[in-house]
């Protein structure tokens, strides 16, 4: 029994010492506002850029997996084929399961789409042969390719092109910006640290004498590093809570012109939030930053107060 009270007492001075810590941090970063807040916003807007590029580049994925999945293969017939058999034809492949729709194109409709392209009328084209053209959209994802050859192998069909080069070269662009996201969020988590070092180390210099009388009087390190320690994590939390305000504000206000730009396009587009479990990640990362950054600071300047 004897031991169990010990167990608890040692538990309640534990809880004791660390809410006095906790309570002390936070009254030294109320008892300076201004200098507190400052350091706040820096940390949240150097955290705001990494959170917000990832955000950024979400939604590019997301656009381009929607562009992939509404890529259509255009299969030029054969000159010869008729209406009657292009019809047959693009109803025979739009029950294909790999086929979301099939949408055949005349001559005629080519030869006004041409003459519109090129700013030409008809009687300047003069008598260009076209023949029939499907376009056809591939029902799941990543059956572009695989689909264009099968429809390569058919009887009646002349050409199919697919032209997936640009959504290639967007897959590689979003490749180097998710490259470029992960040194950002590097760069600035070090930003961060440092930050919050050069804060507490003002910190503790302001504090030098009273350190030092807790010192002689027998306070041990622990005891008055403790409370610096809280004050980094305090500072990397509201850092972090910081970012994600700035972020949401940045995707309201952005969210009218693209809904306006989706609207342009006869297609609805809206941005994408960062999930929940991001945003718990930067937070605590944040604090947990706030931490080590605080635990550098205060080591150094201890030692040089008391070595």
């Amino acid at each position: 029994m004897s031991a169990a009270k010990a167990i608890r007492a040692g538990f309640r001075g534990w809880l004791r010492r660390h809410a006095y810590s906790l309570l002390s941090s936070i009254g030294a970063l109320v008892r300076s506002p201004v200098a507190s807040g400052m350091t706040i916003g820096v940390l949240a807007i150097a955290l705001s850029l990494p959170l917000g590029l990832y955000t950024a580049l979400a939604n590019l994925s997301a656009m381009n997996t929607d562009l992939e999945r509404l890529e259509s293969i255009s299969v030029f017939l054969d000159a010869e084929l008729d209406e009657d058999r292009a019809r047959r034809l693009a109803s025979s492949l739009s029950t294909s399961p790999d086929v979301l729709t099939v949408d055949p194109i005349s001559p005629e409709a080519g030869m006004r789409e041409l003459a519109g392209a090129t700013g030409l009328d008809d009687l300047e084209l003069g008598e260009v042969p076209l023949p029939w053209v499907l376009e056809v959209t591939p029902a799941r994802e990543g059956d572009v390719g695989g689909l264009a050859g099968r429809l390569r192998a058919l009887d009646g069909i002349d050409q199919v092109i697919v032209d997936l080069g640009w959504l290639r070269r967007l897959e590689a662009l979003l490749g180097v910006f998710a490259r470029l996201v992960e040194l950002v969020a590097v760069l600035f988590g070090l930003a961060v640290l440092f930050v919050i070092a050069n804060t507490i180390r003002a910190e503790i210099q302001s504090r030098h004498e009273e350190i030092e009388v807790m010192a002689l009087v027998g306070a041990t390190p622990a005891w008055i590093r403790r409370p610096f320690l809280y004050a980094g994590f305090w500072l990397g939390l509201f850092g972090g809570l910081g970012a994600w305000l700035l972020v949401r504000l940045g995707l309201w206000l952005l969210a009218g012109p693209v809904r306006d730009l989706g609207a342009s396009y006869g297609t609805p587009a809206s941005l994408q939030a960062p999930p929940a479990e991001l945003i718990a990640a930067l937070i605590i990362g944040s604090g947990l930053l706030g931490i080590a950054g605080a635990a550098v600071a205060v080591s150094r300047q201890l030692h040089r107060i008391n070595p």
